[in-house]
Parts: C-alpha cells; structure tokens; sequence
C-alpha cells in the first residue's frame, strides 16, 4: 500500500425497491481499488446480492443490463455475507463515485446499520458529478451516462463493475484538467486513517519488536500489540486441514501450512521470545509451542483463516492479466483453491494465545492473494 497517500477505491450499487419497506436494496455491487499515484486498478470485487426478504423485489422486472430476479436470489449472496469484504476494501480509503454523496454512500451504510455493523468510513470523498459541473452545459447534463458519450469514453451498461471501470475513466479525465488544483490539494490533505500497512518480516527490526512488546503492562496489552506481516509468494506444503474443530458458532476453524523464508522465520523467533517471556512474567505457565514449525526439513508456519461477525479472511485470486479478484468467501471451496504447491501473497497478524494449558502465538490471515 502507498504510505504516502491513502488508496482510492470506486464502488457502485445496483438497487430495487423493497415493496416492503419501499427503501433502495443493493441487489449488486463492485468496486475497485485503484493506485492514486498512476491511477491504475489494482484489484476488484463484484457480487450480486440477495435482498433479505425475497418478496421485496415487488414489480422487479428483468433488466436490459443481464440483472434478473431469477440470478440474484440463485446467488444466495446476501449483503452480511460479503460485509467484510466490502468494509475491508472502503474502510480509511478515499472514495470516488458518481453521485456518491447522495446515493450510492448513504446506501451502503444503511446496509451496514441494517445488520447492526458499523459502516466504514472513507479518508475522503470525491464526487465526480459534482467536479463534472463545469462540462454540463456543454455535456447535456451530469449523468455519467452523458458524460461518458461527450468524452467519449464508452456506454454506461448499469452493472456495478462496468461503470466503475468508466468511472474510473471518467475520473482520470477530470484529473487531467483538475490535476493540479482540487485533486492534488485533496490527496495531500487525506490521511490513511484505518487502513494497516502490511510490513515484510525484514521492516521489523529487532530494536522495533521490543519497543512494541516492553510498553506491555498486561496480557490484555500483549494481545493488541499490532505487527501487520505481508509475505509473497508463499508457497502452501498442506492444504487446508481436515476440519477437527469448530467455533462457538458451529463455524469450522480453517488452517493450512505454508513454507516460511527466513527472514519470517527469523522474526517469528524473535516474536516467540518476547512473547513467552512475557507471559511469564505475568504468572502464565503454560505449556509454549513455537509458531515456526522445524520438525522437518525446511521451516513452516500454520496459518489461520477466519469467519465470523466481525473479521473474515478476504480471499483473492490473481489472474493472468495481473489484476487482483477478491472472491465471495465460501469455505466449501477454499480446500480447492490452497491445495500443496499453490503459490499465494499472505497478509496476516499475530495473536498470542493461552487456551487450556497450552500457549503460543496464532498467525491469522487477513487477505490471501492466489497466484494463477
């Protein structure tokens, strides 16, 4: 991620009526994540998405665009089984859109409260309907659709990832004239706020570890330690394991094996030092298991992949164009994708553990990045 300037990502809803409530329902939405300094898309999300109360779709009537009731109930995709997902592409980022201020933000986080979870929350905003006011006399008005035929930049189809990629186009456009006035003054002034950069193992000197670990006054300290870790091109020695146990809520827990380079090894050990140490000072006896795995011949780590209400692993896959397609999670089909040999990008934390006797220090994934 950029340290300087904070991400941008576009999004776009696609909604329906609810005969019910006769509030807007998101029946799909996309969004992309783009580079602020080439603005090039670096990864994507798309997804239909299924109204809660099916009998909410009232006069829905199949749509020119391909949308159609039959595709989006099929999809069994509802808005909190992707919430995750899109918080973790939205959250601390700066949003563009076409009319985003008034439609397309205030309608996602409607879905967020409609499912008791906090919305994210952008390090700025970008309305390209409200910098497109200068082209509206000329244009015919602001609508993207118009916009993009007077710029000629393509046809505006009303599916959710084709008209952030015009968008986009439309976007790079108005920076072309706005570039060194409103734009540039707006990246400047954005932050990036609630978005963790991701280290390799090799940023974190030995020096940075204890800093972070000898503030700790109590467990409930060591836990909130942060050490976001990123690590390419992994390559996975056991898929996903046989699923041996399950959370409180009957979700199963997903882990699987990946070999460990050295400068992760070398930094985990260190982790494993300060950590037990500390756990010992605070009168915990438990049984230790080092998080690097030497019992055969190379290192290896297990990591963890997690599903409930409030964090999910966001899983992706890259394709060969080199654009990044974050998947909708589904554990059914994970053991498919990370089998022996796959190569992957790990995007993961610590959390140390003490659990029945035993203690140590869990790495739980965050994003996994499929290579092709």
């Amino acid at each position: 991620m950029e340290s300087s300037r904070p991400e941008i990502v576009i999004f776009d809803v696609e909604t329906v009526i609810e005969s019910i409530r006769g509030a807007k329902a998101i029946i799909e939405f996309a969004a992309i994540i783009v580079c602020p300094r080439t603005l090039v898309e670096k990864e994507y999300f798309t997804s239909l998405v299924r109204p809660r109360h099916d009998s909410g779709f009232g006069e829905f009537q199949a749509r020119k665009n391909g949308l159609n009731r039959d595709d989006i109930v099929s999809s069994n995709t509802f808005f909190s089984d992707i919430a995750c997902t899109i918080y973790d592409m939205l959250d601390g980022r700066i949003w563009v859109g076409h009319n985003i201020k008034k439609f397309d933000r205030p309608i996602v986080e409607a879905a967020f409260h409609e499912i008791r979870q906090s919305p994210p929350k952008p390090s700025g905003i970008v309305d390209t309907m409200e910098l497109c006011e200068r082209f509206e006399e000329e244009a015919g008005n602001k609508r993207m659709a118009t916009l993009a035929e007077y710029f000629d930049l393509g046809k505006q189809t009303h599916r959710s990832l084709d008209d952030v990629r015009l968008n986009l186009r439309l976007f790079r456009r108005c920076v072309e004239v706005f570039y060194q006035t409103e734009f540039s003054n707006l990246l400047s002034a954005a932050n990036n706020n609630g978005v963790p950069r991701f280290l390799d193992p090799g940023e974190y000197s030995i020096r940075t570890l204890r800093a972070r670990y000898d503030s700790c006054d109590s467990l409930d300290q060591v836990g909130d330690v942060s050490l976001p870790i990123s690590c390419a091109s992994l390559n996975v020695r056991w898929g996903i394991e046989p699923i041996r146990f399950w959370d409180d809520y009957g979700r199963p827990k997903l882990r699987f094996v990946v070999n460990a380079p050295g400068s992760l090894s070398a930094m985990l050990d260190e982790c494993d030092r300060m950590v037990q140490g500390l756990f010992r000072r605070f009168g915990i006896n438990s049984k230790w298991t080092n998080v690097v795995d030497r019992r055969r011949n190379s290192p290896a780590v297990r990591l963890r992949i997690t599903n409930t209400a409030n964090e999910q692993t966001i899983v992706c896959k890259r394709t060969d164009s080199g654009k990044t397609e974050r998947l909708v999670f589904d554990e059914s089909k994970l053991g498919k994708l990370i089998t022996p040999s796959t190569q992957l990008d790990a995007y993961f934390y610590l959390a140390p553990y003490d659990y029945q006797g035993s203690a140590g220090i869990r790495l739980v994934a965050h994003k996994l990045v499929i290579h092709p």
